[in-house]
C-alpha cells in the first residue's frame, strides 16, 4: 500500500458440503482473509498471479504467490484473491481443520543422519543457503554457497583440479535470468555420474520434481522441507554415513 493503511485478518471455521468449493473437497477447514487497501489489481491479471515469475513490480521476482500457493496446494487447501483497482485486494486461503487438538511427537529421524564433506549448495535466496547450511552442519558436514548453477560447476571443476572430493551438491531447480539445476546437471553428469546431486523447488507439479533421476538427479526435495525431510533423503542415497 504505497499511502499506508490498515491490513485486516479474518479467520473462521468453515463445513464445506460436496458442492460447496469449486476445489476442495467436502471437509472441515479453516478460512484466512488477508484484506489490504491498496491500489488493487484489474481482472484481466488475476488469473496469472500465481504463475511462477509473473510480477508487476519492477524489483519483483515473481516467485511470492507462486510459493504460497504451492504451500497452501500441499498442506491440502488452496488460495483465492478477490480485488478491484484502487479498492484493494483480499487473498483467502483453506486449510483442513481437524476436529481435535493433536500431540506433537519429536521425531528422532532428525538425529539419525551423520556425515562428513563439503556439501555445495546452489540457491538464489540467501536466507534458504543459510537454514540449508545450518540443517547440514548438524550433521556434520560443511556447506558451499553458490547463487546459481555457472557458480556451482566452477567450484566443483575447481575441487576436481585441486583432487578434493565434493560429497553432495543441493540444486535449486531454477534461477530467474540464471543458470538454474536442470542446466547445471547436465554439465555436472559428463564430469561425474555417480556424486549425489539433489534438486530442490516449491514447484512440486514440476516434471524433474516428479522424475529426478530421468534428469540426471539423484532424488528431488519439495521447499519448504523440514531437517527430518532432509536427513531422511540423505540417509538414503549417501552411502556409509548412517548412524547404525
Amino acid at each position: 500500500m504505497p499511502d499506508g493503511g490498515t491490513i485486516e485478518v479474518k479467520a473462521k471455521n468453515v463445513s464445506l458440503g460436496g458442492k460447496g468449493h469449486i476445489t476442495l473437497s467436502a471437509g472441515n477447514y479453516v478460512k484466512v482473509s488477508v484484506t489490504d487497501h491498496g491500489i488493487g489489481m484489474p481482472k484481466e491479471i488475476l488469473h496469472r498471479i500465481f504463475d511462477p515469475f509473473f510480477t508487476t513490480k519492477a524489483q519483483g521476482h515473481g516467485l511470492g504467490l507462486s510459493a504460497c500457493y504451492s504451500i497452501v496446494n500441499r498442506h491440502g487447501g488452496c488460495i483465492e484473491v478477490a480485488s478491484k483497482p484502487g479498492k484493494g485486494s483480499t487473498f483467502h486461503f483453506y486449510l483442513p481443520a481437524l476436529a481435535e487438538a493433536t500431540r506433537t511427537v519429536p521425531d528422532m529421524a532428525a538425529s539419525q543422519h551423520r556425515g562428513s564433506g563439503t556439501i555445495i549448495i546452489m540457491d538464489d535466496e540467501e536466507v534458504l543457503r543459510d537454514t540449508v547450511g545450518k540443517m547440514l552442519k548438524s550433521f556434520g558436514y560443511s556447506s558451499i554457497f553458490t547463487k546459481n548453477g555457472r557458480e556451482a560447476i566452477d567450484f566443483f571443476i575447481a575441487e576436481i583440479k585441486a583432487n578434493r572430493k565434493v560429497t553432495a551438491m543441493i540444486l535449486d531447480l531454477t534461477v530467474p535470468g540464471e543458470m538454474g539445476g536442470t542446466e547445471a546437471i547436465a554439465e555436472i553428469r559428463r564430469m561425474d555420474q555417480k556424486i549425489p546431486v539433489f534438486v530442490a523447488s516449491g514447484y512440486a507439479n514440476d516434471p524433474v520434481m516428479a522424475h529426478p533421476r530421468e534428469y540426471g538427479f539423484t532424488a528431488s526435495i519439495c521447499k519448504p522441507f523440514r531437517i527430518v525431510d532432509l536427513a531422511e533423503m540423505l540417509n538414503e542415497h549417501i552411502e556409509g554415513k548412517k548412524d547404525e
